[in-house]
């Protein structure tokens, strides 16, 4: 999506994600541009501001849950995930708070949109593991976490260790996104990726195969592993 230099209103943000939602498998395959998700913050903000924060919120909070997404997708190192919206949110009061991760958790039921299984009776933490699934791994750190990955493809050391020190060297986005999951969680989305990466290296699989076979991975990850095993492929022939 993109509506660079285009005015958009929260109901009109709220019709396209009502829209789009059904058609994709994780929220970050809805591929919200950087410009957009700062217009969605903008707009966010400004309808808190001008509500009690407990009613008529209820209506935007589609918009709100795709914010979240793409905070952890957008944000950058230097200035961190906070902007102006994340900091309004964090100096509301306790109790507001806890109603906005309820209406959160309430929008994956709303929208049938994937949870993975999960179930917590904290509805803070339930609201944030769902919330680092959908983000997954941010486009632009893709291909060094394939690489990251790859490395281990082929080593003679167990599991545990492979994923602790995967995890331990993920890039910035994608290791603060991990450590809002458990460690099991974190467990079956590495492997879960390294088992996607040997298809495609294998090059037996077609594109609707792994589809088919990883129904919970976005449809994002599926094509950046297989573009990047052709980029291999390519380096590999020019040696």
């Amino acid at each position: 999506m993109s509506t660079s230099g285009q005015k958009f209103d929260l109901p009109q943000m709220k019709s396209y994600f009502e829209e789009h939602i059904p058609q994709v498998r994780l929220l970050s395959d809805l591929t919200l541009s950087e410009s957009d998700f700062k217009g969605l913050g903008a707009k966010l903000k400004s309808a808190f501001a001008f509500s009690d924060k407990k009613d008529g919120i209820e209506e935007i909070m589609i918009c709100y849950l795709v914010y979240w997404v793409y905070a952890l997708i957008y944000w950058d190192e230097e200035s961190g995930i906070h902007d102006e919206l994340t900091d309004y949110c964090a100096e509301l009061p306790q109790y507001q708070i806890r109603h906005h991760f309820e209406m959160l958790v309430d929008m994956f039921a709303d929208y049938n949109i994937a949870k993975f299984g999960y179930q917590n009776d904290n509805i803070e933490e339930l609201a944030l593991v769902l919330i680092a699934r959908h983000a997954g791994i941010p486009n632009d750190e893709k291909y060094q976490v394939f690489e990251l990955i790859d490395d281990y493809r082929n080593q003679n050391v167990s599991v545990d260790t492979m994923i602790n020190d995967i995890y331990a060297h993920l890039p910035y986005k994608s290791r603060y996104i991990f450590s809002m999951l458990d460690e099991r969680s974190r467990q079956d989305v590495i492997w879960e990726i390294r088992s996607l990466m040997a298809e495609v290296c294998s090059g037996v699989s077609t594109r609707e195969d792994l589809l088919d076979k990883y129904p919970e991975t976005s449809v994002s990850l599926i094509d950046y592993c297989m573009f990047w095993q052709e980029g291999k492929a390519l380096l590999n022939q020019a040696k």
